[in-house]
């Protein structure tokens, strides 16, 4: 009876250790059943970090030499040549007369000189010298301001032009972010009393217009001459590294824009999108990707076995702060991590260590 009741219990715990593996077995099939995994598709990726950076500008700023009654003879944003006439100053009400005389004075010339008449060839030469003489006198009372160089019209102007300038870029740091401001002042446009060394308009230099920013020592995102684009108000415009600047504390990259945009043109400090490189890759979730041997990588569905094998990123890879971006065409021959290659896309202890069945 003893050897029996023994001989039951035996039976009872083998049958308990099958259905406890079972069990496991059950559990393990469907943690790997529902385990999420994602499939690596070659993409067009631009690589992009946002940065805030301080605009210099070759810019000019032009006042008013006198007293008096300043007439624009340009628009804002308008691109202009050099001795294009920029505006008049009138110095007293004397020179609006003579002006309303001499206009009189060419209207009856040209009355006159349609009418034909033999008769009126002596008034018309006696008219046109005295129009002469009130041309002289106009002279006196008006002077025109042309442009010394080419460039664009803006009719806002700030206090840090004289700190923010070309000849001074390469003492432009990081510090500089903090104390700058978009605080532009905006120029009345219209016919106006103006005094002697007011600020009347700016002339901004297109081809001459730049962004610095700042990075690290220990990063290498930029390389002097190597192109990319910058995204200003959600357009993306052509641009390149200039020169880099090494300093103690940081480098000084400073980017050449490459086209025309006047958005940029009365802003100082702002915050720019930059696309500084465009690569043919894989783009993996931050949480794919562990460490394992002091190298960072993904675990790899083996589609023999259904078991994940851990392959690292390589050396040409890029991170941002939800992605991994992989060079495909640079780690080709570096690594294994291929074209279709299914992942884990949230790698634990548990599932990396057991068959992913789907």
């Amino acid at each position: 009876m003893t050897k029996k009741k023994t001989k039951i219990k035996f039976t009872n715990l083998f049958l308990l250790i099958v259905l406890f593996y079972i069990l496991v077995q059950v559990v393990i099939w469907t943690i790997g059943y529902f385990t999420k995994t994602m499939v690596l598709e070659e993409e067009d990726i631009d690589l992009q970090m946002r940065k805030k950076g301080i605009i210099v500008m070759d810019e000019t700023i032009v006042k008013a030499n006198e007293d008096g009654t300043i007439k624009y003879n340009v628009a804002d944003n308008e691109k202009i040549k050099k001795d294009k006439l920029l505006f008049t100053i009138s110095q007293s009400r004397q020179n609006e007369e003579v002006i309303e005389r001499i206009e009189n004075l060419k209207n009856e010339i040209n009355d006159l000189e349609r009418s034909k008449n033999i008769m009126n060839s002596n008034i018309i030469l006696n008219k046109k010298e005295e129009l002469k003489i009130l041309e002289n006198q106009k002279q006196k009372y008006y002077t025109e301001y042309p442009a010394l160089i080419s460039g664009i019209i803006s009719f806002k102007y700030d206090n840090d032009y004289e700190k923010i300038k070309i000849d001074k870029i390469d003492d432009i740091n990081s510090d500089m972010l903090d104390s700058l401001e978009n605080n532009f002042i905006q120029i009345n446009s219209k016919s106006r009393k103006v005094k002697s060394s007011e600020v009347v308009l700016r002339i901004i230099n297109p081809n001459e217009t730049y962004i610095c920013i700042f990075q690290d020592k220990d990063k290498g995102h930029f390389k002097e001459s190597e192109d990319l684009k910058i995204v200003l108000n959600g357009q993306a415009i052509n641009a390149k590294i200039d020169k880099i600047y090494e300093k103690k504390d940081e480098d000084v990259i400073v980017i050449k824009i490459m086209e025309q945009n006047t958005s940029i043109y009365n802003t100082r400090v702002q915050e720019f999108d930059i696309i500084y490189k465009n690569i043919k890759g894989f783009k993996i979730p931050v949480e794919s990707v562990v460490e394992k041997n002091n190298k960072l990588g993904v675990y790899v569905i083996n589609e023999e076995n259904n078991m994940p094998e851990f392959v690292a990123l390589g050396k040409n890879y890029y991170k941002d702060a939800k992605y991994y971006y992989v060079d495909y065409n640079k780690n080709k021959d570096e690594n294994k991590l291929n074209l279709y290659d299914r992942i884990l896309l949230y790698p634990n202890f548990i599932n990396k260590n057991i068959k992913v069945s789907r």
